[in-house]
Formats: C-alpha cells, structure tokens, sequence
C-alpha cells in the first residue's frame, strides 16, 4: 500500500508514460504550497488551478504548508496532466480521502478553477502503461472519445468532485464505451482522375507494396490528385496497427484519424525540420511519425530545403527515428509511405525541352535540390505528362471508374502469408529468398546493372518492385514481363535533367 497522500500518474516522454508518484505532505507553518521534483512552468502554476479547483468543489484546502514532489525528482516534469493527482494527493493527505482507496488508481488530466476537468496530450500512451501495470487509470471523460475503446480499466470523469465520488464507490456517469459519432468518407478522388492510365498503374504497383513514389510532371497533369487517391487503394488498418497511429497522435496532442483508416499527412514545403522529424522543447512527433502505418505527402518536394528532405533518409531506411537532445532521448515510429510530386523546373508552365522558359543548368540546379541518396531510396520515378484536349475534353467518360482496391488488399495478404511483411520491406536476405526469378528475367535484371551503373541499394528495390509486379499478377516467378515493368520505373535520366 502507497503511504498516506501518495497518488499515481504517468509523465510523457516520447511514446513512452513512465511512472510518477505524487507524495503529499501537510507541515505545520506559514500556509504555502511548495512543488518539488523538476517541475516546468507550466506545471508550477498548478497550485493557482489546485487550490481554486478544490474549494469550488466544495472540499476545504487544508491551512498549512503543502510540499507536493514529484518522484522520480531526476525525470522532468511538464504540462498540466498533474493536475488531478496533486489535487487527490491533498484530499487524501487532509483525510478526506481514506488511506488505501488510491492505490489501485493512477490519475490524469488538467483542471480547470472550478474543478472541471480537461483532455491532456498522451493519454492513450498512460492508459496502456496503466493496463500493463495492473491499474484503473482515471482520465478526462472527453478523452473516451479519442482512446475508442483500445484499452480496459479505464475510466472517465468530467469533474474533480466526480473522481472523489467514483474513488468512495460511486459508478462513473461515462463509460469507455461511449460512442464517438461516425465522420463522414469523403467523395472519392479515384473517378475524379482523367487520363493517365501509366500513373494509375505506378500508383497501384506503390500502394499494393507499400512501395515509395515519385510523381514528375507540368502543372495540371494531376499529381496532387493522384496522391490524394492512394489512400482509398489501401486496406484498413488492422486493430494493432490502428493503436499504434492513436498512441502517436495522442503523444502529439492530436485526434487520431477515423479508425481504421491509413493516416495521410500533408506538411507545406516551409516545414522546418524539428516539424518534419520530431523534436522541440517537449519531444513531439514530426509529420513523419504521424504518417505511421499511412502516406506522406511531399507536393513541390523541391521547394523543400534540401537539409529537411536528407533528414528522411534514416526512417525511410529504418521505419523510425530516434532524437537525442540534451532534455531527453525518445524513439518514435515512422513507418511511413513516401508520395511525393514535383515539377521538372522552376517556372514549371511548359516542361518540354523544346519550349520550357528554363535552361538547362536551371533545371538541373531546381532537380539536385532532392540529393541522389534520397532519390535512390524512392522506389518508383514516374513520369506524368500534360493531358491531351482529348482527355481533358473527355472527362466524363472517366466517371464510374472504381479504385482496384480488392486486387491491391489481396496482393498484401499474399504477401503478409508469404514473407510477414510487404515487399518494400523485405531485408535482403528475405528478398533473395522470396523473389525468384526466372532466367530470362535475371539475363534482364543483369544487363540492366551494368547499362545503368545501378547500385546495390537499387538493385534491390527493382527487385522489390518486380516482386510486387508479379504478385498483382499472381505469378510465383517473377518473368521478363515483370522485371521489364519494375526496371521502367527506374528509368528516368536524373544525371542530364528531367523534362516533362
């Protein structure tokens, strides 16, 4: 049993909601309140909110001097997640609280002057440390919403007087089960796309491997639209997967995307690089980690400054990023799909060599903005021309056209059953075990080394690509046909300038 006043919470540092006990203690004196254990300012002034909320509640605040630590005193503490524990703790260090009904509880959530209780970030990171832990975890009521029943024994409370009431045995008024409404689907981009039938094949072959994409091509072609249709070929998450990106979002103070669905972030190309990656004076995830398990969005990739587009290099290799900073040392996930559109030159009107206002030297200083690292670790480099008046003319002979979304969930399932993860993940060990070749495609595959000067690293991605080529075939050898497909992928002249 925790001694008298001792009250349980979780801190947040990355992912991760270590344990922080709360130990209250009334000493005879000058009334004062006094917090120790590396507390920030934000949370220093929760004396002003505890003691307002208390009274307000109807509970007297005890006349002595209140010393509040926060233990472990070496783990900093920041927010106003506290605030609950710290108000329990002095109800149960004055005795209105009876010694022993705290300890099967741990206690979040900001208050407000009047006692009202407020939502905090990393909740859902709390609640499952608390489920491991063997304890009821007690949270802002409107934070049921956003845990969508992803963990047992928690419970909601809107008020510091409601968690007094359910500690003495009193049912809470809400329960995990409370229903969060239902958001609307969106209007599907798919049928909206005119034309480019080579792109729409790209974008399948990307979505049925979680393959990384390069669109390149004139305003209007329809890049940005493209990318925007990715998320309808994908499955839903699994349930796993789905508290995986809730856990990240909830770290980030964020509301998760609407279960079940692939998060897509869309960051504008001013994003610094803390924004992209992570980091900041409190450790919040980047745009990479919430793209966890989804798309990341680069429109105008080359706008980017080439410092932030490096800094994806690493988790595009690993699926996560790890930052070290003198506060703290935090790994979040960044599991993510690259998707991103560019236009072959700065002006980017009319991209063809015979006529673009740009020189030569211009588009190729505007193209190695994206270094050749990071080129090399995009799987698919697809060219997407300007439509014809044709197909612009003929637009609604495109309506009705429906994404392949089954094909594509049952090339991931055959995968999944094959290997345990899909083929853009496959190691190269795996790879070599998994993607056989027939002889032609080697002579193929070979020919093409040595003409291209390709590296190890894009050898494999080509063979990644010819894998999930002929899985969408349903092919257990990956044949000329297959390896020709991945090999065009791979085929635009970086070296002298990429013209639309």
């Amino acid at each position: 049993m925790a001694p008298p006043g001792s009250v349980y919470t979780r801190a947040q540092v990355g992912m991760d909601a270590p344990l922080v006990t709360v130990e209250t203690h009334l000493q005879p004196g000058t009334p004062a309140f006094i917090l120790v254990g590396l507390p920030e300012s934000a949370l220093r002034e929760s004396r002003i909110r505890v003691k307002s909320a208390i009274q307000n509640s109807g509970y007297g605040y005890p006349d002595r001097r209140v010393v509040v630590n926060l233990a472990p005193a070496d783990l900093a503490k920041d927010g106003t997640r506290y605030d609950l524990a710290i108000a329990l703790g002095i109800l149960a260090a004055s005795g209105l609280l009876k010694a022993g009904l705290l300890d099967g509880f741990e206690f979040l959530g900001e208050l407000g002057l009047y006692g009202e209780l407020r939502e905090v970030r990393g909740v859902l990171s709390a609640a499952l440390a608390a489920s491991n832990a063997g304890r009821t975890i007690m949270v802002p009521a409107a934070s049921l919403i956003s845990l969508r029943g992803n963990t047992r024994n928690v419970i909601g409370v809107s008020s510091l007087r409601e968690a007094v009431d359910v500690i003495r045995g009193k049912p809470p008024a809400t329960t995990p089960d409370t229903p969060a409404g239902t958001v609307p689907e969106p209007p599907p981009v798919y049928p909206q796309i005119v034309g480019q039938q080579l792109a729409k094949r790209a974008l399948a072959v990307a979505a049925a491997g979680a393959h990384h994409l390069l669109m390149i091509g004139p305003p209007g072609a329809g890049k940005t639209m493209l990318a925007r249709a990715i998320p309808e070929l994908l499955p839903a998450l699994d349930v796993t997967e789905a508290v995986e990106v809730a856990a990240v979002y909830s770290a980030a103070g964020l509301p998760p995307p609407p279960a079940g669905r692939p998060p897509m972030r869309s960051p504008h190309h001013t994003a610094t690089a803390a924004a992209m990656i992570g980091g900041g004076p409190y450790a919040f995830p980047g745009e990479i980690s919430l793209s966890h398990r989804g798309i990341l969005f680069l429109d105008e990739m080359p706008h980017f400054a080439p410092a932030v587009l490096d800094h994806l290099r690493e988790p595009l290799q690993t699926g996560e990023i790890h930052l070290a900073r003198v506060r703290y040392r935090v790994r979040y996930p960044a599991s993510f799909q690259l998707v991103a559109a560019m236009n072959p030159c700065p002006v980017g009107r009319t991209c063809k060599r015979e006529t673009c206002r740009c020189s030569a030297q211009e588009r190729m200083r505007y193209q190695r903005r994206i270094s050749g690292p990071l080129l090399d670790r995009i799987d698919l480099h697809v060219r997407v021309p300007e439509l014809s008046g044709r197909e612009i003319a003929g637009r609604d002979g495109n309506a009705g056209a429906t994404a392949p979304r089954d094909a594509i969930g049952a090339c991931r399932r055959l995968q999944m059953a094959r290997q345990g993860v899909l083929n853009a993940a496959l190691e190269p060990e795996a790879l070599r075990r998994h993607a056989a070749l027939s002889p032609a495609a080697r002579t193929l595959l070979l020919a093409a080394v040595d003409r291209q000067h390709l590296s190890a690293r894009s050898y494999d991605k080509i063979l990644r690509l010819a894998r999930t080529v002929a899985d969408l075939a349903v092919s257990e050898t990956i044949e000329p046909v297959h390896a020709a497909e991945a090999l065009s992928y791979r085929s635009l002249d970086w070296e002298n300038g990429v013209t639309g």
